[in-house]
């Protein structure tokens, strides 16, 4: 069971990748169509979209090339522009909700695709898809007029960071200097090596932020060498 509220939010259980799901939708439901997001021309419906492509790949790969960010893009455009409106936009809201769709069987399938198939999803869903949920549900939250931290519980920030250590060199990797992330725990993770550091200092939701592109939003301290 999981518990969500506009201040904080409680989990049950261990599934936090379900419950970040359900605090997007919430955050989503709660904001409607045509509200302003964190990410650069993007409204809620467009990320919407995107959140629902992403999951759901065969709506890219029937319009183009899935590996094309041009086609992806495009297709994220039409569809945002598509859920303008409220009915449409909450339909697409629901099936975010419902999670990924079975995508439509090929004619012939190896027993290679098959096992990719079946394990390629889950694999996603653990390794990304926490971190992803709950920075697009502050896009959402924290673009607007007057938004407050959510409080996360210590299990739940747990997963976060840990998360955050398994993929920081990915987000750091253009970084022109090292960068050492420091929670407010003592916890660190070595996200770039370097002669001269740049250490990042706050709770685990927010390091999550200023490493997925929100250096800005983040509530977090920043020492530069």
């Amino acid at each position: 069971m999981t518990n969500i509220s506009a201040g904080s939010t409680s989990y049950d259980g261990d599934d936090f990748v379900a419950a970040s799901r359900a605090a997007l939708v919430a955050a989503l439901y709660a904001a409607g169509p045509n509200e302003p997001t964190l990410v650069e021309h993007w409204q809620t419906q467009h990320l919407a979209a995107a959140v629902y492509l992403r999951e759901n790949p065969h709506h890219v790969t029937s319009r183009g090339s899935a590996d094309s960010q041009a086609t992806l893009n495009s297709v994220i455009e039409q569809l945002g522009n598509e859920s303008s409106s409220r009915k449409a936009f909450y339909n697409l809201v629901r099936r975010i909700a419902d999670g990924p769709e079975e995508p439509p069987a090929p004619a012939r399938k190896s027993w290679l695709s098959r096992l990719r198939s079946a394990v390629t999803p889950r694999r996603q869903e653990t390794e990304s898809l926490l971190l992803h949920f709950f920075v697009h549900t502050e896009d959402i939250r924290r673009a607007q007029t007057r938004w407050a931290p959510r409080k996360l519980t210590d299990d739940y920030a747990d997963a976060l960071f840990e998360q955050l250590r398994e993929h920081a060199r990915k987000y750091y990797a253009n970084a022109k200097t090292g960068y050492v992330l420091i929670r407010t725990n003592g916890e660190r993770i070595v996200a770039k090596r370097g002669t001269a550091q740049t250490f990042v200092t706050g709770p685990a939701g927010e390091l999550v932020l200023h490493a997925l592109g929100r250096p800005d939003h983040a509530l977090v301290l920043i020492d530069r060498p």
